[in-house]
């Protein structure tokens, strides 16, 4: 049974998600054709899209339900919940809530939610490319993929709040490569190890690829990336063997730091990028230059 189309249109208009890249990591087997097929045939708003799809499916916290994302043309996104029998579809304005708790419950809840948060943020941000004092009061996590085009638009954001803040911002950068981006593992590999040798070397590639995104592919990722490097400080014989041989200790480190950042974001709440997180608290709803500053001058950067 689906959802009447107005609610539909109800919810596309008030949930597009401005900064999405999604995640389409390991998910429930489901008959993903068939429940959007229907969904066509049910819905006029989705009948016409150029392209539709379930997106970052996995178990729900709710007994007998998956819990996803239909995506509307690469943009729009929905929260659905679909039956484990693949017999309905619900469409949320919202993930399910927990209203059955008392207050004193539901701010020990968030206090263990945002400690543990933090601690996860803080174990695994250790040793990333960060950018600002070591020192500095606020701590800016960036959960990013060097393919995702949202990504490259929020680079701008991120040089703005930098300017901003000099001396009280330290913005690290976390990799988040998804799945569905077939050149973005290859990227992070690349450029963590880069920053292996020399970090300035891995911002180098960082803008390289988010500047070039449309020219690179799984094919020409690495040989683009090591022209980039021949301008830098890095030993590129050494790169290349922490970047493309998997037999190598020093690959097999970077592959376990890459996967250990990937981990984090999603215990972390990341199903999206770029995702970010101001003192280990995850951004919702800003997408401004001021309404960041407004959270870092909140969190100490004033």
């Amino acid at each position: 049974m689906m959802r009447p189309a107005s609610l539909l249109a109800t919810i596309l208009t008030a949930f597009v998600l401005l900064a999405g890249c999604g995640d389409t990591s390991t998910a429930p087997d489901v008959d993903e054709g068939k429940i959007l097929a229907n969904l066509r045939l049910e819905i006029p708003q989705v009948r016409d899209a150029d392209s539709l799809r379930i997106d970052s499916l996995r178990k729900s916290s709710l007994d007998g339900f998956y819990r996803a994302q239909l995506v509307v043309n690469n943009q729009n996104r929905v929260l659905v919940m679909i039956r484990e029998d693949e017999s309905e579809v619900l469409l949320l304005a919202g993930p399910p809530l927990d209203v059955g708790r008392s207050a004193e419950q539901m701010q020990a809840s968030q206090q263990q939610e945002s400690e543990a948060r933090a601690d996860v943020l803080q174990r695994a941000s250790e040793g990333m490319p960060a950018l600002g004092p070591a020192d500095a009061p606020v701590t800016l996590i960036e959960f990013s993929d060097f393919q995702c085009p949202y990504c490259a638009r929020a680079t701008t954001l991120v040089d703005q709040l930098r300017e901003r803040y000099p001396d009280r911002l330290r913005v690290v950068f976390m990799h988040f490569p998804l799945s569905s981006h077939e050149w973005a593992r290859p990227a992070a590999m690349a450029a963590q190890c880069a920053a292996r040798q020399d970090e300035e070397a891995f911002w180098r590639l960082h803008d390289f690829y988010f500047s070039n995104q449309d020219a690179l592919t799984p094919g020409n990722v690495m040989e683009k990336s090591e022209s980039i490097l021949a301008e830098t400080a890095v030993n590129v014989d050494d790169w290349k063997t922490c970047a493309t041989d998997r037999t190598s200790d020093v690959h097999r480190s970077v592959a376990r730091q890459v996967n250990a950042s990937l981990e984090a974001g999603k215990e972390a709440g990341v199903t999206g990028t770029p995702s970010f997180f101001v003192n280990g608290e995850k951004v919702q709803g800003a997408r401004t230059v001021d309404a960041f500053a407004r959270k870092i001058e909140a969190a100490g950067g004033d």
